[in-house]
């Protein structure tokens, strides 16, 4: 009878562990792919679950908020392929740019970007990742654990800057230098079937913990550079030491990650989550395209006004979202039909974003996209 007892449990844990599936490089973007993204920043109903393999994740209530395309081509096809000639994928990026790509049968890897600056100056750049940003590894399994470094460096003269910036600045630099060191401990823990608008997949969920530190330093004549971080309260700009967390929920079956849970660190309350539109629409969408929204002026400086008129009487929110989904601003409005107000902009760096505006249940309304000068 022990015997017995012993091979059915061997049999049972077998049975159990070869459920869960392996990734290998099938998953990685490849030239010729078009990755289409929707970002839901209410995220209502969504939490993350312990570790564990065989869980069931329904996230199928999600609506987009947001909804992105990514194109992959050849890098030679990119308008600054001579910048980073060891990349062989290139797709849009930032504001107006350009990530450039890697790929090989074990890694899928950030290697460069061109476009607007990282923290939001305004200003473009050209500029390389040493070590790349690791974003896809093959073969992928559950119980991975990983950790990955990378950097960014980028100088520029000070008469790049607008006078409004450089104003800010506790001296009056010749240079300045950004400097960005990122580690990041990946984690796969969980292994199940997840269920979006459209559709159910296999997959594996990678936890992804990034530690990063944002410098700002100056260089003045024969001095050595001098990190002014600390001294320096620039507005919108991210700087200093920072912790994400991520969940990354991979499979064989899409190019897309099926779903990314941005939670924070501390409290595991989930943020916003990004998943592979599947052309699912929502009511939202159908609002947003109403011609009672008006807002002037767009392009903005220092502050926009907002009207709108022939809703039901609510109390509304006012969200503005950068263009990775990160919430910048928000207003909140008295119950009326019909209302004008003006929204100030001055803590905001120029850049494109998206207003939004939701009902106190976080059902959104109208979005239309906003963008901001100097």
């Amino acid at each position: 009878m022990r015997p017995l007892l012993s091979l059915f449990i061997v049999f049972f844990i077998y049975c159990h562990v070869s459920a869960q599936i392996s990734l290998n490089s099938t998953y990685f973007p490849s030239a010729g792919d078009t990755l289409r993204i929707a970002i839901d920043t209410t995220a209502l109903g969504v939490t993350v679950s312990g570790p564990g393999g065989g869980q069931t994740w329904d996230f199928s209530d999600l609506s987009p908020s947001i909804i992105r395309t990514f194109p992959y081509k050849a890098a030679s096809e990119g308008q600054n392929a001579a910048s980073f000639p060891t990349a062989n994928l290139v797709a849009p990026g930032g504001v107006n740019g350009e990530n450039y790509y890697r790929t090989t049968g074990a890694v899928f890897e950030l290697i460069g970007f061109a476009g607007g600056a990282p923290i939001g100056f305004p200003l473009n750049v050209n500029t390389s990742f040493n070590p790349p940003v690791l974003e896809r590894r093959a073969p992928l399994n559950f119980f991975d654990i990983n950790q990955t470094n990378s950097a960014l460096l980028v100088p520029f003269s000070a008469s790049q800057l607008p006078p409004e910036l450089l104003a800010l600045l506790p001296f009056a630099p010749d240079s300045i230098r950004l400097r960005v060191a990122s580690n990041r401990v990946d984690v796969v823990d969980g292994w199940g079937t997840l269920s979006i608008p459209g559709g159910t997949y296999n997959v594996l969920r990678e936890r992804r913990t990034q530690y990063s530190d944002t410098r700002l330093d100056i260089k003045i004549g024969p001095l050595p550079w001098t990190d002014i971080t600390a001294l320096v309260p620039i507005p919108g700009a991210a700087l200093g030491r920072d912790t994400s967390l991520t969940y990354h929920f991979f499979s064989n079956q899409a190019k897309e990650a099926i779903a990314v849970v941005t939670a924070d660190h501390i409290t595991q309350s989930v943020e916003s989550v990004q998943y592979k539109f599947n052309g699912v629409s929502s009511a939202s969408e159908h609002q947003a395209s109403t011609p009672t929204f008006l807002l002037f002026p767009n392009p903005a400086r220092d502050y926009t006004t907002l009207s709108f008129a022939g809703i039901s009487p609510d109390d509304r929110k006012i969200f503005i979202y950068d263009i990775t989904g990160q919430l910048m601003a928000r207003y909140d409005l008295f119950a009326t039909e019909t209302v004008q107000v003006s929204l100030p902009l001055n803590n905001l760096q120029p850049g494109t974003y998206l207003l939004m505006i939701a009902q106190p249940n976080g059902a959104v309304i109208h979005t239309e996209k906003l963008v901001i000068t100097k």
